[in-house]
């Protein structure tokens, strides 16, 4: 299933030189040289429509059943040569020439050969078309893979300068998603395009695959506008089986069964492969590039890709599989060398009926569950019989289930049996906090979920020692449940003097477990947090992740836990490169785990651009994230995803976007009580965007009637956003809320406000110094266009241009559309510029920026810099506005 020419994106700069070797006088050839399904043929396909105008396109096909067959492949064009004439080479080239001849008709166009899979020519051939390139009376465009690659002839142009020779990569990230939309026609989610794009390897013919079986199967879906993953990603679809079967049947019988073996068991040591179907058959298939080494020479071999492997997988039938299971078997390690190889060898075992023992199974549950892989993690997990073992066999599940959404299912696996309160060190480890968390989820009170696990305590420890070491586990577990409840209820006094008790105790009894010190550090990240002091917070955070990193093998649930209180603690500080170092290296455990994750990370991602002043790059991530949270919030961060988005989108002045998310909010609050409030406080501030005056007075009332508002953390995040609405007064409070916090996003807004205060020009210079050292380019940017504006109004003029120029800096690191201070007085002293005025004058006149950068001939990011600068010089906020404030 070749790639549709019109979706060839990724390839510009080999078409322009491929056309351009080809249009040149004298002989000439290029050789494309690519693994399978990379785009070579797509390439060549799109070279001929480009040079069909100029050439005569005679195509020819290399195939392996013409390979032994002399000037097999240019039978199509020799069928009026006389029988007696068919192995003379002169012959056949004067024939060959003459169909040449015939379609050109007379008007002296050049011949184009495009070969295809010239790896399969026989040598007769070959020479045939290497003699009309030599000769100058053909060009040649020819496709072959690395391995065994071109043949001889064909080689012999490039030794001799005759031909280029292009070999293909895989594409990258972001040429996956552009192939991506243009195949689907819409906006790809960016973590969806991340997981297409590891999942295909950046192979274009399975990225079609891909596309196309998940939107068969009803995994690939478009909510308002953009295409999302809801699970992981399969190889059973119909489109990859049917590119696997075809090419599973060019090889021979020894080579298939060698790559069902491969498929089903690997990796394979190479030294069992070579008895169980010989040398020279591995050889071959290594040779085809259909089987790799997985870690170099020698190595343990596997198929080329994973997708492959699945495919073949589901085409072996169970008894075939079972056979050779059984034959495998003795010649395999016992243990596994890698997560890989276990998981493997534990699904064969399953999809077989075989037996395998209750340990491993667990074992492999554990590390499909931290993969995303569920299905196997639900079967080997369903499998466990040990009643030792069911506790952690069911935590494991309700993971599971927990991701996919179904909490009430997560809630009834952790309450069975022994309950989600384990006496035993190795049971459900980190299953109070997910059961905790799924009845958060599903609305449950912060009080009923407390007096349930101090319920099931009690009824765990009724009649045993109070010193028993299992006792004092079971108490720390409820005792950190009805921490987390407190935190989630927003009682952060109460928090703070549980945290210390808590913290006492694990120093004077039982086992300190390393699930008890990471919940710690966890719970006093986002306490510091909420608190203001960001910088402390983030501290306690990062040593949580490093203990975290430690015991990652033995704990369910406390990765997602401690990411989402590090990233926020990252934010407040202003450590975006803190942050997005976490979420990256949280997305990248698993490509799967971006379609549970990928969303709630792009929120968070989305807060840290809004804070920097990225209007543009947030609303990018937030409008796909909203939609995708509808499917998977493990994270619970649907109402701060959505406030975010419709801040964005109010403040960028998509009004109809706004509309839809504002009637779009949701309900429920899962997030936790410091979550919940940063969503009100956007919210709040986007309705001000939209409505004027309602949003803007209920944020200056919140923190007078809510104790949680007054909370430094929450209050500075408040202050801010009136301050950005044009709320002169939330300056001075900045000044004061911001004296006790740490951390650049606090102490940059602390200089803005002390400048506004100070209303000189040199205290603005030095807030705008200070913001763009802390990467806030935005609201930088405001900083020296009020500097810009003092001086002017002082009389300075070097230091008001000195000024202009670092806000033109700040806004082109920006990279998107500015935003200038919403405040501004209409009363400008610094003018508009002549560029300026002729700008807006087109924008009047209802010229879109792409229109005007192309009557002005400059670029649309030019066009943007000069109508938001002018905005700012005529105190309006909107495109809509222009008109009203030149006529005045």
């Amino acid at each position: 299933m070749p790639m549709q020419a019109e979706h060839l994106v990724g390839r510009d700069a080999e078409l322009e030189l491929a056309t351009e070797i080809l249009r040149q006088e004298g002989a000439g050839a290029v050789l494309l040289v690519a693994d399978p399904g990379i785009g070579k043929t797509a390439l060549a396909a799109e070279i001929a429509a480009r040079l069909a105008g100029e050439m005569v396109v005679m195509r020819v096909h290399g195939s392996p059943a013409l390979s032994a067959v002399p000037y097999g492949v240019l039978a199509p064009y020799l069928l009026d040569l006389p029988l007696e004439q068919a192995t003379s080479p002169v012959a056949i080239l004067r024939e060959f020439w003459s169909q040449f001849e015939k379609r050109r008709g007379g008007e002296g166009a050049r011949l184009l050969l495009i070969v295809d899979d010239a790896h399969n020519l026989d040598e007769g051939s070959t020479q045939i078309l290497a003699e009309l390139v030599t000769a100058g009376w053909a060009r040649l465009v020819a496709t072959s893979r690395p391995r065994p690659g071109l043949p001889a002839a064909l080689l012999q142009l490039w030794y001799d300068g005759l031909a280029e020779r292009l070999e293909l990569h895989p594409l990258d990230k972001e040429t996956v998603t552009e192939l991506a939309e243009k195949t689907l026609g819409g906006t790809v989610m960016s973590s969806a395009a991340e997981v297409l794009h590891s999942v295909s390897e950046g192979n274009p013919l399975l990225l079609h695959c891909l596309l196309e079986d998940s939107k068969a199967d009803g995994n690939l879906v478009r909510r308002n506008g953009v295409w999302l993953l809801t699970r992981a990603l399969s190889g059973s679809g119909e489109s990859l089986a049917e590119v696997v079967r075809n090419r599973v049947l060019r090889t021979s019988e020894a080579e298939r069964e060698a790559m069902y073996v491969i498929a089903l068991s690997e990796p394979v040591p190479a030294a069992v492969l070579d008895t169980q179907v010989g040398r020279d058959t591995v050889r071959a298939l290594m040779d085809s590039r259909l089987v790799l080494s997985a870690n170099g020479p020698g190595g343990p071999l596997k198929m080329w890709h994973p997708m492959y492997s699945e495919a073949l997988r589901k085409i072996v039938s169970p008894a075939r599989s079972l056979q050779i299971r059984q034959r495998m078997v003795q010649q395999l390690p016992p243990e596994p060398s890698t997560a890989e190889g276990l998981l493997r060898m534990v699904s064969w075992a399953l999809d077989c009926g075989a037996d395998v023992d209750d340990e491993r199974l667990l074992q492999a549950a554990f590390l499909a569950a931290k993969l995303l892989q569920n299905p196997l993690a639900m079967a080997a997990a369903g499998k466990v019989r040990s009643e030792a073992l069911r506790p952690r066999a069911r935590a494991v599940m309700a993971l599971v289930n927990y991701n996919d959404g179904d909490y009430r299912a997560a809630v009834r696996l952790l309450e069975g049996g022994s309950g989600f309160l384990d006496a035993d060190p190795l049971g459900p480890v980190g299953a109070g906090l997910l059961w905790a968390a799924a009845r958060f989820a599903l609305g449950d009170s912060s009080a009923d979920i407390a007096a349930a696990a101090r319920t099931a305590a009690t009824a765990l420890i009724d009649g045993q020692p109070a010193r028993d070491p299992a006792v004092q586990l079971i108490s720390r577990h409820a005792h950190a449940i009805g921490l987390r409840a407190l935190a989630h209820e927003g009682s952060f006094e109460d928090l703070r003097k549980g945290l210390e008790r808590f913290a006492e105790a694990l120093g004077s009894e039982g086992p300190d477990l390393a699930m008890d010190r990471i919940f710690l550090l966890a719970m006093q990240c986002e306490l510091l947090t909420v608190e203001g002091q960001a910088v402390q917070a983030l501290e306690a955070g990062r040593e949580a992740l490093l203990v975290l990193e430690e015991h990652h093998k033995d704990l369910l649930y406390f990765s997602d836990f401690v990411l989402l209180r590090y990233t926020l603690a990252a934010l407040e500080a202003g450590d975006w490169e803190a942050a997005e170092s976490a979420l990256d290296r949280h997305a990248a455990g698993s490509a799967m785990g971006l379609i549970y994750f990928g969303a709630g990370i792009e929120v968070l991602k989305g807060m840290s651009m809004l804070r920097q002043g990225r209007l543009e790059k947030a609303a990018e991530l937030l409008t796909p994230a909203v939609e995708a949270l509808r499917v998977k919030d493990p994270l619970q961060l649907r109402n701060l995803g959505n406030a975010l988005a419709f801040y964005a989108a109010a403040k960028s002045g998509n009004a109809v976007l706004a509309q839809r998310l504002a009637s779009e909010r949701g309900e429920a609050a899962a997030g936790g009580a410091y979550v919940e409030a940063l969503a009100e406080l956007f919210r709040l501030a986007g309705e001000e965007l939209v409505t004027k005056g309602t949003g803007l007075q209920s944020l200056r009332r919140l923190p007078e009637s809510e104790d949680l508002h007054r909370l430094p953390g929450i209050l500075m995040q408040n202050l801010v956003l009136r301050a950005e609405l044009g709320d002169v007064q939330a300056m001075e409070s900045i000044q004061e809320t911001a004296s006790s916090m740490a951390g650049g996003w606090a102490g940059g807004w602390q200089s803005l406000a002390a400048a506004q205060l100070g209303g000189e020009g040199q205290g603005f210079v030095n807030a705008g110094n200070l913001l763009a050292a802390s990467g806030m380019p935005g609201p930088a940017a405001v900083a020296f266009d009020k500097a810009a504006v003092t001086f002017d109004a002082e009389g300075k003029r070097p230091e008001a241009r000195q000024a202009a120029v670092l806000r033109d800096v700040s806004e082109a690191s920006l990279g998107d559309a500015l935003v200038h201070d919403p405040h501004t007085e209409t009363d400008r002293s610094v003018p508009l510029t002549r560029r300026e005025q002729d700008i807006v004058a087109l924008a009047v006149s209802g010229l879109t920026d792409r229109q005007i950068a192309e009557k002005l001939m400059v670029s649309v990011r030019t066009v943007e810099g000069h109508l938001y600068r002018s905005y700012a010089k005529l105190g309006i906020r909107r495109r809509e506005d222009l008109g009203a404030a030149v006529r005045h």
